[in-house]
């Protein structure tokens, strides 16, 4: 019968640790966004990146996109301005 191995890890790999990525709020809001993408991918810096890190990053990136995808297109501008017109015409017309 075989015996299970107690010590899974060899001891040269428990004394390396990677270095954690440590970022505040304040410093991933000054990011770009493309900056942003290579931390996620894992690009930007060497380390482990928490998980709480990773999840503050995308919250971040998603509220940007939201953001962006908020404002009206310039056509909406145009379409509103176009229908003033069109109101306006056409009261004159019925005035006359």
């Amino acid at each position: 019968m075989y015996k299970i191995p107690k010590v899974v890890i060899p001891d040269s790999a428990k004394k390396y640790r990677p270095p954690k990525v440590k970022l505040t709020l304040e410093e991933i809001k000054q990011l770009s966004d493309d900056e942003l993408m290579m931390l996620l991918s894992g690009e930007g810096r060497s380390g482990i990146i928490p998980a709480p890190l990773l999840q503050a990053i995308s919250y971040e990136l998603t509220s940007r996109q939201i953001k962006k995808s908020s404002k009206p297109h310039w056509t909406a501008y145009v379409g509103v301005l176009l229908a003033l017109i069109a109101a306006v015409t056409g009261v004159v017309a019925i005035l006359k």
